[in-house]
């Protein structure tokens, strides 16, 4: 879900909230949160309902939500009194009220590549990211061969940099297996354990998006 209101931006996919080119920090179960309301809106969603989707199978007092509530408030500069985004409900639970626009398809400038498999192509976040099966992930790969949280990848000078997390089955770029951070070219074969895709740059020769030029191989 991508969506537009009062100056933000949100991106589930990309797992980011933005204000204006400002990326606005939350963690992972406040992005969760802020897409269960933006999907439910206008309706409130109750505490219990919202309890069990962010902490399944897990018993949580009341105060978890609350400061859960909170740190997405302070992340919209919203205060209780106010309520311009995020409404609570007395007795019952939150709703997200402010007008949304929701759009259409990812931006190409909040990525800065994609890996590649016949099946598939998983886009790859500017900035920092987290690639495995976990939902804290920005990269989320479909395979039990796929550490849950497998590497870290990180962008920087127009370049993407990939770094195995401790994963049991190691990350390998071009057939070897690499410890510490690598610079990905366009075109290099990525593997994490046994799942292989090919990176490709936006804009990179082959590349299936437009985009920005790829830089210069290390």
């Amino acid at each position: 879900m991508r969506a537009r209101f009062s100056g933000f931006t949100f991106d589930g996919e990309a797992r980011e909230l933005r204000r204006g080119d400002e990326a606005r920090p939350l963690s992972p179960r406040a992005l969760q949160l802020l897409t269960l309301l933006l999907a439910a809106r206008p309706r409130p969603l109750a505490q219990a309902r919202l309890r069990d989707a962010l902490w399944p199978q897990t018993h949580v007092g009341y105060s978890s939500l609350a400061q859960l509530v909170a740190e997405l408030r302070k992340a919209l500069g919203d205060a209780p009194g106010e309520a311009r985004f995020v409404r609570t409900v007395p007795r019952f639970g939150y709703a997200f009220v402010a007008p949304v626009d929701e759009l259409e398809g990812p931006p190409a400038d909040w990525f800065v590549g994609s890996f590649v498999t016949d099946q598939s192509e998983y886009l790859v976040p500017e900035g920092e990211s987290l690639v495995g099966r976990d939902a804290r992930c920005g990269v989320r790969l479909p395979s039990s061969r796929v550490s849950r949280v497998h590497a870290r990848l990180r962008t920087e000078a127009g370049g993407l940099w990939v770094e195995d997390a401790g994963s049991k089955n190691g990350t390998w770029v071009n057939g070897q297996r690499r410890e510490g951070c690598v610079l990905l070219g366009d075109g290099d074969e990525v593997a994490f354990g046994s799942f292989r895709a090919v990176f490709r740059y936006l804009g990179g020769e082959g590349s299936t998006r437009t985009g920005r030029p790829a830089p210069a191989r290390p």
